[in-house]
Protein backbone atom coordinates (compact mmCIF):
# COMPACT_ATOMS: atom_id res chain seq x y z
CA UNK A 1 0.00 0.00 0.00
CA UNK A 2 1.22 3.47 -0.84
CA UNK A 3 1.38 5.99 1.99
CA UNK A 4 1.52 9.76 1.56
CA UNK A 5 3.00 11.52 4.58
CA UNK A 6 1.64 15.02 4.62
CA UNK A 7 0.28 18.19 6.17
CA UNK A 8 -3.31 18.42 4.98
CA UNK A 9 -3.23 22.15 4.16
CA UNK A 10 0.15 22.09 2.43
CA UNK A 11 -0.32 23.09 -1.19
CA UNK A 12 2.74 21.03 -2.10
CA UNK A 13 1.07 17.96 -0.59
CA UNK A 14 -2.08 18.85 -2.51
CA UNK A 15 -0.06 18.79 -5.72
CA UNK A 16 0.92 15.17 -4.99
CA UNK A 17 -2.59 14.14 -3.87
CA UNK A 18 -4.00 15.52 -7.11
CA UNK A 19 -1.51 13.59 -9.23
CA UNK A 20 -2.18 10.34 -7.35
CA UNK A 21 -5.94 10.81 -7.70
CA UNK A 22 -5.67 11.70 -11.39
CA UNK A 23 -3.81 8.45 -12.02
CA UNK A 24 -6.31 6.44 -10.00
CA UNK A 25 -3.63 5.16 -7.62
CA UNK A 26 -4.80 3.85 -4.26
CA UNK A 27 -3.01 5.32 -1.24
CA UNK A 28 -3.51 6.17 2.39
CA UNK A 29 -2.51 9.42 4.04
CA UNK A 30 -0.62 9.79 7.28
CA UNK A 31 -0.91 13.24 8.83
CA UNK A 32 2.26 14.25 10.65
CA UNK A 33 2.20 16.70 13.54
CA UNK A 34 3.93 19.95 12.56
CA UNK A 35 7.30 20.29 14.23
CA UNK A 36 7.34 16.75 15.57
CA UNK A 37 7.18 15.52 11.98
CA UNK A 38 10.94 16.05 11.66
CA UNK A 39 11.63 13.04 13.85
CA UNK A 40 10.00 10.83 11.22
CA UNK A 41 10.92 12.60 8.00
CA UNK A 42 14.63 12.76 8.80
CA UNK A 43 14.65 9.04 9.54
CA UNK A 44 12.64 8.12 6.44
CA UNK A 45 14.07 10.45 3.82
CA UNK A 46 16.72 12.72 5.34
CA UNK A 47 14.50 15.79 5.01
CA UNK A 48 12.36 18.07 7.16
CA UNK A 49 9.76 18.86 4.51
CA UNK A 50 6.67 17.14 3.14
CA UNK A 51 5.25 15.46 1.11
CA UNK A 52 6.95 12.08 1.28
CA UNK A 53 5.59 9.09 -0.60
CA UNK A 54 6.28 5.50 0.43
CA UNK A 55 5.47 3.11 -2.41
CA UNK A 56 6.33 -0.39 -1.26
CA UNK A 57 10.03 -0.33 -0.45
CA UNK A 58 10.58 2.95 -2.32
CA UNK A 59 10.55 6.27 -0.43
CA UNK A 60 10.46 9.50 -2.44
CA UNK A 61 10.55 13.01 -0.95
CA UNK A 62 9.71 16.38 -2.55
CA UNK A 63 6.62 16.98 -4.69
CA UNK A 64 8.62 17.32 -7.92
CA UNK A 65 10.64 14.16 -7.36
CA UNK A 66 7.42 12.35 -6.47
CA UNK A 67 5.80 13.65 -9.67
CA UNK A 68 8.66 12.39 -11.82
CA UNK A 69 8.67 9.05 -10.03
CA UNK A 70 4.92 8.58 -10.52
CA UNK A 71 5.08 9.48 -14.20
CA UNK A 72 7.92 7.03 -14.80
CA UNK A 73 6.45 4.20 -12.72
CA UNK A 74 2.74 4.57 -13.50
CA UNK A 75 2.34 5.78 -17.09
CA UNK A 76 -1.48 5.56 -17.07
CA UNK A 77 -3.32 8.90 -17.34
CA UNK A 78 -0.05 10.64 -18.22
CA UNK A 79 0.60 14.21 -17.12
CA UNK A 80 4.02 14.50 -18.76
CA UNK A 81 5.37 13.29 -22.13
CA UNK A 82 8.27 10.86 -21.86
CA UNK A 83 10.51 13.09 -24.00
CA UNK A 84 10.56 16.06 -26.32
CA UNK A 85 9.97 19.83 -26.20
CA UNK A 86 6.51 19.57 -24.62
CA UNK A 87 8.03 17.70 -21.67
CA UNK A 88 10.62 20.46 -21.25
CA UNK A 89 7.91 23.13 -21.45
CA UNK A 90 5.73 21.42 -18.85
CA UNK A 91 8.65 20.90 -16.47
CA UNK A 92 9.71 24.54 -16.80
CA UNK A 93 6.20 25.66 -15.85
CA UNK A 94 6.08 23.13 -13.01
CA UNK A 95 9.34 24.50 -11.64
CA UNK A 96 8.17 28.10 -11.95
CA UNK A 97 5.00 27.43 -9.99
CA UNK A 98 6.88 25.41 -7.38
CA UNK A 99 8.94 28.53 -6.69
CA UNK A 100 5.85 30.75 -6.72
CA UNK A 101 4.25 28.46 -4.12
CA UNK A 102 6.80 29.76 -1.60
CA UNK A 103 5.59 33.32 -2.21
CA UNK A 104 1.91 32.34 -2.00
CA UNK A 105 2.51 30.75 1.40
CA UNK A 106 4.61 33.61 2.79
CA UNK A 107 2.21 36.31 1.61
CA UNK A 108 -0.84 34.54 3.05
CA UNK A 109 0.82 33.94 6.41
CA UNK A 110 1.73 37.61 6.46
CA UNK A 111 -1.93 38.66 6.11
CA UNK A 112 -3.50 36.65 8.92
CA UNK A 113 -4.83 38.56 11.91
CA UNK A 114 -6.73 35.70 13.55
CA UNK A 115 -4.97 32.34 13.27
CA UNK A 116 -7.76 30.24 14.82
CA UNK A 117 -9.13 28.79 11.56
CA UNK A 118 -5.62 28.17 10.21
CA UNK A 119 -4.35 26.27 13.23
CA UNK A 120 -7.62 24.37 13.40
CA UNK A 121 -7.24 23.30 9.76
CA UNK A 122 -3.67 22.22 10.44
CA UNK A 123 -4.32 20.27 13.62
CA UNK A 124 -7.90 19.01 13.58
CA UNK A 125 -6.79 15.73 11.98
CA UNK A 126 -4.84 14.97 15.16
CA UNK A 127 -6.36 13.71 18.39
CA UNK A 128 -6.31 16.22 21.27
CA UNK A 129 -4.28 13.86 23.48
CA UNK A 130 -3.26 15.41 26.81
CA UNK A 131 -4.11 18.85 25.45
CA UNK A 132 -1.03 18.76 23.22
CA UNK A 133 -2.91 19.90 20.14
CA UNK A 134 -4.24 23.11 21.72
CA UNK A 135 -1.04 23.90 23.61
CA UNK A 136 0.92 23.61 20.38
CA UNK A 137 -1.02 26.31 18.54
CA UNK A 138 0.86 29.43 19.75
CA UNK A 139 4.22 27.73 19.17
CA UNK A 140 3.05 26.60 15.74
CA UNK A 141 2.16 30.13 14.67
CA UNK A 142 5.49 31.51 15.88
CA UNK A 143 7.36 28.67 14.19
CA UNK A 144 5.59 29.16 10.87
CA UNK A 145 6.29 32.88 10.79
CA UNK A 146 9.97 32.24 11.52
CA UNK A 147 10.37 29.25 9.20
CA UNK A 148 8.81 30.95 6.19
CA UNK A 149 10.43 34.36 6.67
CA UNK A 150 7.24 36.30 7.37
CA UNK A 151 8.68 39.80 7.65
CA UNK A 152 7.13 42.96 6.15
CA UNK A 153 9.86 43.31 3.53
CA UNK A 154 9.76 39.68 2.39
CA UNK A 155 5.95 39.58 2.43
CA UNK A 156 5.82 42.66 0.17
CA UNK A 157 8.29 41.01 -2.23
CA UNK A 158 6.21 37.83 -2.23
CA UNK A 159 3.07 39.79 -3.12
CA UNK A 160 4.82 41.28 -6.14
CA UNK A 161 6.12 37.85 -7.18
CA UNK A 162 2.77 36.07 -6.93
CA UNK A 163 0.98 38.86 -8.82
CA UNK A 164 3.61 38.70 -11.56
CA UNK A 165 3.03 34.95 -11.69
CA UNK A 166 -0.70 35.41 -12.12
CA UNK A 167 -0.10 37.89 -14.94
CA UNK A 168 2.21 35.41 -16.68
CA UNK A 169 -0.42 32.68 -16.30
CA UNK A 170 -3.03 34.95 -17.91
CA UNK A 171 -0.74 35.63 -20.86
CA UNK A 172 -0.22 31.89 -21.20
CA UNK A 173 -3.96 31.15 -21.37
CA UNK A 174 -4.79 34.35 -23.30
CA UNK A 175 -7.19 35.28 -20.47
CA UNK A 176 -9.31 32.21 -21.24
CA UNK A 177 -9.98 30.15 -18.06
CA UNK A 178 -10.98 27.12 -20.11
CA UNK A 179 -7.52 26.66 -21.65
CA UNK A 180 -4.78 24.38 -20.36
CA UNK A 181 -1.23 25.65 -19.99
CA UNK A 182 0.30 23.21 -22.48
CA UNK A 183 -1.73 21.48 -25.17
CA UNK A 184 -5.39 20.61 -24.88
CA UNK A 185 -5.48 18.45 -21.75
CA UNK A 186 -4.45 18.50 -18.12
CA UNK A 187 -0.72 18.24 -17.48
CA UNK A 188 1.65 18.44 -14.54
CA UNK A 189 2.01 22.15 -15.31
CA UNK A 190 -1.71 22.73 -14.69
CA UNK A 191 -1.74 20.70 -11.48
CA UNK A 192 1.28 22.57 -10.15
CA UNK A 193 -0.10 26.00 -10.98
CA UNK A 194 -3.61 25.34 -9.69
CA UNK A 195 -2.54 23.52 -6.51
CA UNK A 196 0.15 25.99 -5.52
CA UNK A 197 -2.08 29.02 -6.08
CA UNK A 198 -5.17 27.34 -4.58
CA UNK A 199 -4.81 28.78 -1.04
CA UNK A 200 -5.46 32.23 -2.52
CA UNK A 201 -8.80 31.10 -3.98
CA UNK A 202 -10.05 28.68 -1.28
CA UNK A 203 -11.80 26.39 -3.79
CA UNK A 204 -14.79 24.47 -2.38
CA UNK A 205 -14.05 20.99 -1.02
CA UNK A 206 -10.39 21.79 -0.35
CA UNK A 207 -8.44 22.17 2.91
CA UNK A 208 -8.47 25.98 2.49
CA UNK A 209 -12.21 26.39 2.03
CA UNK A 210 -12.89 27.38 5.66
CA UNK A 211 -9.74 29.36 6.38
CA UNK A 212 -10.20 33.02 7.23
CA UNK A 213 -8.90 35.62 9.65
CA UNK A 214 -7.28 37.79 6.99
CA UNK A 215 -6.85 41.54 7.27
CA UNK A 216 -9.29 43.78 5.38
CA UNK A 217 -6.64 44.87 2.82
CA UNK A 218 -5.75 41.22 2.23
CA UNK A 219 -9.39 40.32 1.62
CA UNK A 220 -9.55 43.03 -1.03
CA UNK A 221 -6.48 41.59 -2.77
CA UNK A 222 -7.95 38.09 -2.60
CA UNK A 223 -11.25 39.32 -4.05
CA UNK A 224 -9.43 40.94 -6.97
CA UNK A 225 -7.47 37.75 -7.62
CA UNK A 226 -10.70 35.74 -7.66
CA UNK A 227 -12.21 38.07 -10.27
CA UNK A 228 -9.29 38.09 -12.67
CA UNK A 229 -8.85 35.44 -15.41
CA UNK A 230 -6.08 33.63 -13.52
CA UNK A 231 -8.29 33.25 -10.47
CA UNK A 232 -11.14 31.94 -12.58
CA UNK A 233 -8.71 29.55 -14.29
CA UNK A 234 -7.67 28.06 -10.93
CA UNK A 235 -11.28 27.65 -9.85
CA UNK A 236 -12.17 26.07 -13.19
CA UNK A 237 -9.33 23.57 -12.88
CA UNK A 238 -10.72 22.56 -9.50
CA UNK A 239 -14.29 22.28 -10.80
CA UNK A 240 -13.41 20.28 -13.91
CA UNK A 241 -10.21 18.43 -13.05
CA UNK A 242 -10.13 18.10 -9.25
CA UNK A 243 -13.62 17.38 -7.87
CA UNK A 244 -14.26 16.62 -4.19
CA UNK A 245 -10.65 17.01 -3.07
CA UNK A 246 -11.42 17.22 0.63
CA UNK A 247 -13.87 14.30 0.60
CA UNK A 248 -11.23 12.07 -0.98
CA UNK A 249 -8.59 13.17 1.52
CA UNK A 250 -10.76 12.69 4.58
CA UNK A 251 -11.93 9.26 3.40
CA UNK A 252 -8.29 8.12 3.36
CA UNK A 253 -7.26 9.66 6.68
Amino acid sequence: MRTLYQFSISHYCEKTRWQLDHKGLAYRVEHLFPGLHRLKTRRMAGTTSLPILRDGARVVADSTDIALYLEATYPQAPLLPSAGPLRDEILALEDRHDRLGVHVRRWLYGQIEDWASVTDAMLRVHRPAFGLRDRAKPMLVKGLRTLYGVTPERVAKSEAELLDGLEALEKRIHNDPSRYLVGDRLSLADISAAALYAPLLSPPDTPWADIGGFSAPAREVLDRIRERPAGQWILQRYRHDRPHATEQDEARA
